[in-house]
C-alpha cells in the first residue's frame, strides 16, 4: 500500500470512494475542499492510500497559518467532523503516519483529526468538547409526530402553524445571511464570509439549500442544509430574535423534516453543539440522539490542545467585547478573524 497526495486526476476517484465508503461525511467530498480553498486560500493536504491501484482509505486536511492563532493542520475545518476515512486499521494507520510526518515538515502546532468514531490513536489526545444530535426520520412522518417527538414540541410547533408563516427553498443566501450575521454577533463570535455559503451551493447545487420562514413577507428564520447520502444537516440556522414568539424555529425543522421524510431520507443531523449548551438541550427536546465528537491531537509545539468553545476565558472576553460593536463593523471583519479560526 502507499501513501500519496491526491492529484487531479485522482478526484473522481476520490468523490466516488467517499460517495460508496461507510464511514465518510459531507465534508470528504472534493467539493469541501474547493469551498474552504477559495474563500479562505488555506492550502489543502489531501492523502490517498491505494493499493493496486484502488483507493483504500483518504485524510482530507487543511495547512492553517496564523500570526495569531499559529500554524495547524485540521482534518477538516470549518465542519463538525472529518479525519480519516480508511478501508481497515492498516491504511488507517499509514494515513495517520504520513499526516504526522507532514505536520513534523510544516513544523506545526498541532495536528487536529475531527472524528465519530472514537478511536484512540497512538501518540495523540483527545477531547469531547462537543457533541451532534440525530433524530432518525421515517418514510412517514406521522411516525416521527406521534412516536418520537416530546409532547411539549408537538404543542410548539402546533402554535407555530397557527402564526400565518410560510417556508421556501432558495439558493440564495442574501436572507439567510442577514439573520446569521446579525445572530453570531449578538453571541459574541465572529462570522464566516457569505462568500463561503455562496462557494458551498456552487459547489454542491444540488446537495445544499436555504429554507426560509416567512411572516407577512419578512423572513424570520433561516437555516443552511447539507444533503448527503440519507442524513440532512442542519448546518446553520437563525432567527430574528423579535419573531422568536412565532416559534419560526419549530416550524422550520418540523416542515423540513416532514419534506426529508417525504424523500427517504433517513436521518436529520441537528449539527454541531457544545457539551451542557443551551443548544444542545433545544435539540434534545427534539428527542434527538447526542453523539459525541471525538476531537483528536498530534501536539508538535503546542503544549495543550486548543479550546474554542465558551467556556474558554479567553473567548469569554472576547466575545463580550464582539457583542458590543456595530453589527456593520463585525460584519465586515469577522471574516477575517473567522478564517483562523477551525
Amino acid at each position: 500500500m502507499e501513501i500519496s497526495e491526491l492529484r487531479k486526476e485522482e478526484e473522481k476517484a476520490w468523490d466516488s470512494y467517499v460517495y460508496n465508503s461507510n464511514s465518510s461525511t459531507f465534508y470528504h467530498q472534493i467539493g469541501w475542499r474547493n469551498a474552504v480553498q477559495k474563500t479562505y486560500k488555506h492550502k489543502p493536504v489531501y492523502l490517498v492510500a491505494k493499493e493496486g491501484g484502488e483507493i483504500r482509505g483518504i485524510l482530507p486536511m487543511f495547512l492553517m497559518r496564523s500570526v495569531i492563532f499559529g500554524k495547524k493542520l485540521v482534518s477538516v475545518p470549518f465542519a463538525p467532523y472529518g479525519g480519516v476515512c480508511a478501508d481497515d486499521e492498516i491504511a488507517e494507520k499509514m494515513l495517520i503516519e504520513e499526516a504526522i510526518r507532514i505536520a513534523e515538515e510544516y513544523d506545526v502546532d498541532y495536528l487536529e483529526l475531527r472524528t465519530i468514531s472514537g478511536n484512540n490513536v497512538k501518540g495523540f489526545i483527545t477531547q469531547s468538547l462537543y457533541v451532534t444530535s440525530i433524530l432518525k426520520l421515517d418514510r412517514n412522518p406521522d411516525v416521527v409526530w406521534n412516536e418520537r417527538l416530546k409532547r411539549n414540541k408537538r404543542k410548539a410547533i402546533v402554535k407555530s402553524e397557527k402564526r400565518n408563516l410560510s417556508i421556501e427553498w432558495t439558493d440564495r443566501v442574501d436572507d439567510f445571511y442577514k439573520i446569521y450575521a446579525s445572530n453570531m454577533r449578538d453571541l459574541g463570535s465572529p462570522v464566516h464570509s457569505k462568500k463561503f455559503f455562496e462557494n458551498i451551493i456552487h459547489e454542491f447545487p444540488d446537495e445544499s439549500k436555504v429554507s426560509v420562514v416567512k411572516r407577512d413577507d419578512v423572513v424570520i428564520y433561516a437555516a443552511f442544509y447539507l444533503f448527503f447520502k440519507d442524513t440532512v444537516i442542519n448546518s446553520w440556522s437563525s432567527t430574528r430574535e423579535e419573531y422568536r414568539k412565532y416559534y419560526p424555529t419549530d416550524f422550520g425543522i418540523w416542515n423540513v423534516i416532514k419534506y426529508c421524510c417525504e424523500r427517504g431520507y433517513r436521518y436529520y443531523d441537528f449539527g454541531r453543539s457544545q457539551v451542557n449548551s443551551s443548544n444542545l438541550e433545544f435539540k434534545r427536546r427534539w428527542s434527538a440522539e447526542t453523539k459525541p465528537l471525538y476531537y483528536q491531537y498530534y501536539l508538535k509545539n503546542a503544549k495543550e490542545a486548543p479550546n474554542f468553545t465558551s467556556m474558554n476565558p479567553k473567548r469569554q472576553k472576547f466575545a463580550g467585547i464582539w457583542k458590543k460593536l456595530p453589527l456593520k463593523l463585525t460584519t465586515a471583519i469577522g471574516p477575517l478573524i473567522r478564517k483562523e479560526i477551525p
